[in-house]
């Protein structure tokens, strides 16, 4: 996996704020919990934090709360979810979109589950499968995704299948709410149904590679082109099969034969064991050291005036 090494000791000073207000996880109560500032930029970057500053970060809930900081603020606007910026307010972005140009970036929220400089996947078949005791989970909060649903009730009828979440709960002792629960049914089981909320190209969560890290073996619903991120070796990749039955008797398959089963979780789990370049840490510096070198507006001076007198 590529990793920069040796970052400069002498670090850029950058003027930053949040816009709390607008996230939904940890960046909201505390910023410096924010993968992109944790784990990534602070190691090229020394940020301080200002009432007035010269870049704000916001996010898609409620985002044109962003209005209400200074017009001299420069926007980026940052999301997982399967949500586009709006152009009249931002000035970059970083989505899902495979869209890569001085203003847009793609990061998928499956990237910041992957670190370059702390992320292991477990790939050895003797280790993956003394703690395999399971056949697979689903673990899941969100009712409203029909086709996730309809695979759990379609797969359950070959084995059971441990659904440790709100949504169809089978398990005596549900898992809580912390990640170190739900990995620990993941890795005790042969799959995990990683269906996405929804299908759009590019759009891809921790739902595909929290499994891989774990030597649990995907069955991946959701961004179409998902082989251009991952391995297809790896995974089992629902969009390539014409049925969700078709699916069901692959899984099957797999299920009763253990050198394929083998053949699946030891495959690297992306191509030729490293990152596509657009998403490497190198891809990603490189955006976000234009922007804070350059500094420059996208969207007009006079133009944020009005909107943040308005907002």
């Amino acid at each position: 996996m590529e990793i920069l090494k040796n970052p400069s000791p002498h670090r850029p000073l950058v003027s930053i704020n949040f816009c709390r207000s607008t996230f939904r996880d940890k960046a909201r109560t505390d910023p410096n919990q924010w993968w992109l500032l944790q784990n990534f930029l602070t190691h090229y970057f020394e940020f301080r934090f200002d009432d007035r500053p010269d870049f704000i970060f916001y996010a898609d809930l409620n985002s044109a709360q962003v209005l209400k900081y200074s017009s001299n603020a420069i926007r980026i606007f940052y999301t997982g979810e399967n949500v586009l910026p709006n152009w009249n307010i931002a000035d970059y972005a970083l989505t899902h979109e495979p869209i890569y140009n001085e203003r847009h970036w793609r990061l998928p929220l499956h990237r910041t589950y992957f670190d370059t400089r702390c992320s292991k996947a477990e790939r050895d078949f003797d280790v993956i499968s003394k703690r395999v005791n399971r056949f697979c989970n689903f673990i899941y909060t969100n009712e409203s995704a029909k086709e996730r649903i309809d695979f759990f009730n379609l797969l359950g009828h070959y084995k059971r299948i441990d659904s440790g979440g709100r949504v169809a709960n089978n398990m005596k002792d549900p898992l809580g709410d912390t990640i170190e629960a739900k990995l620990d049914l993941v890795q005790q089981c042969k799959f995990t149904i990683a269906f996405e909320n929804s299908s759009r190209s590019g759009y891809s969560t921790e739902k595909i590679v929290q499994p891989l890290l774990h030597g649990s073996i995907p069955i991946y619903w959701g961004d179409p082109d998902i082989e251009l991120d991952f391995n297809p070796d790896c995974f089992i990749n629902v969009h390539k099969y014409d049925s969700l039955e078709a699916v069901v008797k692959e899984i099957q398959r797999i299920d009763q034969d253990d050198n394929l089963w083998k053949k699946y979780v030891t495959a690297p789990i992306f191509k030729e064991g490293k990152l596509p370049e657009k998403l490497s840490d190198k891809a990603l510096l490189d955006f976000f050291s234009q922007i804070f070198s350059k500094k420059r507006h996208q969207i007009p001076r006079f133009k944020k005036f009005f909107q943040c007198a308005n907002g």
